[in-house]
C-alpha cells in the first residue's frame, strides 16, 4: 500500500468522523501544517502517529493501510494469528534462552578439559 492510498484513508476517515483538520492537528498534538503535510502525503506517517490517528479516529491502523477493517478470512480472525505469532515468539525465546544456558555450560566443561589438557602436558614435560 502506498503512501497515497494511507493519506486518502485518513481523510476519509476524519471526514467520517466528522473532525476538522484542526481538531485531530489539536488532538494529536501536531500543529495543522504537520497534520495537513500527513493528509498531503508530504511527510512519513509510519510511526507513532499513525496508530494515535487511528485511535483517535476509532479505527485500526490496518484500515487506515489497507483502506479496509480486515475481519475474518477462513474462520482466523487478525487478532488470533497475532495470538499465534506472540505464542511462537514466547516458545522461541524460551528455546533460545535454553540453547544459551547449554552453550555457556559446554564453554564451561571445554575450559575446564583445557585446564587439564594444560596440566598433563606441564606433568609429561617435569617427567621429561
Amino acid at each position: 500500500m502506498d503512501n497515497t492510498s494511507i493519506k486518502n484513508n485518513i481523510r476519509n476517515k476524519r471526514k467520517e468522523r466528522k473532525f476538522t483538520q484542526e481538531e485531530v492537528a489539536h488532538q494529536l498534538g501536531i500543529s495543522l501544517t504537520a497534520y495537513r503535510d500527513i493528509e498531503k502525503g508530504g511527510t512519513s506517517i509510519v510511526n507513532s502517529n499513525l496508530i494515535r490517528i487511528a485511535d483517535l479516529l476509532e479505527t485500526t491502523t490496518e484500515e487506515l493501510v489497507l483502506g479496509y477493517r480486515p475481519s475474518q478470512e477462513h474462520g482466523v480472525l487478525l487478532e488470533d494469528v497475532r495470538n499465534e505469532y506472540g505464542n511462537r515468539i514466547d516458545i522461541l525465546e524460551k528455546r533460545v534462552h535454553d540453547l544459551e544456558k547449554l552453550v555457556n555450560s559446554l564453554e564451561e566443561t571445554v575450559a575446564t578439559k583445557n585446564e587439564i589438557i594444560t596440566m598433563l602436558r606441564k606433568t609429561l614435560d617435569e617427567a621429561k
